[in-house]
C-alpha cells in the first residue's frame, strides 16, 4: 500500500515496487534512474520504490539537487535515493531539516574551512559564503553565513585563523599586555582612543572579559608592532567584522 506525505498541500506517494504503482497509475512511464529524470516524472528510487521528482535545482558547482518525497541529493554524488520519508524532505540529512544538520554536526566541511579562511582574512561573511557556496542570493547567504560564525567548530577556525595572523605581525599575548600597560601609564590626550583600539585586540586574542553574550569576530589591517605603538595617530581600518552568540 502507497504511503504518503504532505508536501506543500499536496499529497505525494512513494510505492513499495512496480506493481504497487502500476494498480494506480497503469499507462505512467517510470524512469530507470532518479538522477536522470525530469521534474514531475515517476522514478524507480535506489531501493526499488517508486516516486516523483518534485525538484531539480542546478548548481554552479555542477550537478543538481534533486528532491523526490524521500528527501535531496546530489545527482553527481554517490547519494542514494532511499528509505522513508524524512521529516523535511528539502534537507540533505535523512533526520533533521539543514540549519540543524548544519549545527549539529562535529566536523569541518571543506567549504566551510575556506569559508573560516575568508573570514579570518578580512572578507565579509555574507560574500565570504557567496564566494564558497554555490549560490546567488544575498538574503540567504548572510542567513546561513551567521548560522556557520554561531557553531563552535567554524568559530574557534576563525579564531584560530585571527591569532595566526596576528603573530605573524609580531603580536602575541604579551606583546599586548606590554603595550597596553605603557599606553594606559602615558599622559596623552587621545589615550582612550588608543585603549579603545587595544581593546578590540584583546577581545580577538580572547584576553578580554566578556560583559555581553556576544564575541568580536574581527581582523584590522596593516597592524605591525610599529603601527600599534602609534596608534594614537595610525588610522586604523576595520575590515571585517561579525558577531556571534557565546554558547
Amino acid at each position: 500500500m502507497a504511503r504518503y506525505k504532505l508536501v506543500k498541500g499536496n499529497q505525494e506517494p512513494v510505492f513499495a515496487d512496480m506493481d504497487e504503482f502500476k494498480e494506480l497509475f497503469p499507462e505512467d512511464y517510470v524512469y530507470d534512474n532518479w538522477r536522470d529524470a525530469p521534474t514531475e516524472s515517476w522514478t524507480l528510487t535506489d531501493d526499488g520504490q517508486i516516486c516523483r521528482i518534485i525538484k531539480r535545482l542546478s548548481m554552479k558547482s555542477g550537478g543538481e539537487l534533486v528532491t523526490t518525497v524521500l528527501g535531496t541529493r546530489h545527482s553527481e554524488r554517490k547519494h542514494l535515493m532511499s528509505g522513508v520519508p524524512p521529516k523535511n524532505i528539502y534537507s540533505m540529512s535523512k533526520h533533521e531539516n539543514s540549519t540543524v544538520h548544519r549545527v549539529n554536526k562535529p566536523n569541518l566541511t571543506k567549504r566551510e574551512r575556506l569559508f573560516a579562511k575568508y573570514v579570518a582574512s578580512g572578507m565579509n561573511p555574507t560574500d565570504a559564503y557567496l564566494k564558497v557556496y554555490p549560490t546567488e542570493k544575498e538574503v540567504y547567504a548572510k542567513n546561513q553565513a551567521t548560522v556557520l560564525l554561531k557553531t563552535e567548530r567554524v568559530s574557534k577556525l576563525v579564531s584560530e585563523e585571527i591569532k595566526q595572523s596576528m603573530l605573524k605581525a609580531g603580536i602575541d599575548e604579551d606583546y599586548l599586555l606590554e603595550t597596553a600597560k605603557t599606553i594606559v601609564d602615558k599622559e596623552s590626550a587621545r589615550d582612550s582612543d588608543r585603549l579603545r583600539a587595544l581593546e578590540m585586540l584583546m577581545k580577538i586574542a580572547g584576553m578580554f572579559p566578556k560583559e555581553k553574550k556576544t564575541e568580536s569576530l574581527a581582523v584590522f589591517e596593516g597592524f605591525t608592532k610599529e603601527k600599534l605603538a602609534q596608534l594614537g595617530g595610525a588610522s586604523v581600518k576595520l575590515i571585517s567584522h561579525g558577531e556571534k552568540d557565546s554558547a
